[in-house]
């Protein structure tokens, strides 16, 4: 199956699953999921689920309800799409955005104990002017 394919299938199993988790779900706690992206296999038999929430506290339980909703949510995304197979759902908690938060940070303080680097370049600066070379 060409990739541009499997992107579509992978953007609407996306937006059709922030759907039902928005307005079909009965549990409140649901709705507050940002499904972030979805890795479908080859053979739409399964589906990786990658989400991530506001909220630090509470992603445990929020992921136990998402495994108990997985069964609900696949059935109704059966009845939506006109795919032959319907995947089976993972959920999996997306935390790409903590990490580049925490690589920021470090990267931040690398900087703070750096020697300042602008006296050196203007002594450079000058010397190229002195030769007439920009």
């Amino acid at each position: 199956m060409p990739r541009f394919r499997m992107g579509r299938i992978n953007s609407q199993l996306q937006r059709e699953i922030s759907t039902i988790l928005a307005q079909d779900v009965r549990d409140a706690k649901l709705a507050e999921v940002i499904v972030t992206s979805v890795d479908c296999s080859k053979d739409l038999k399964y589906a990786k689920v990658y989400y991530t929430t506001l909220r630090e506290n509470g992603r445990g339980e929020i992921a136990k309800l998402l495994e108990n909703a997985a069964g609900f949510v696949r059935a109704t995304l059966g009845r939506r799409l006109s795919y032959r197979t319907v995947p089976e759902l993972t959920f999996r908690f997306d935390d790409s955005e903590e990490l580049a938060r925490e690589m920021d940070r470090v990267l931040d303080k690398i900087a703070e104990t750096l020697p300042d680097d602008s006296a050196h370049a203007d002594g450079e600066e000058a010397e190229e002017s002195a030769d007439g070379r920009e």
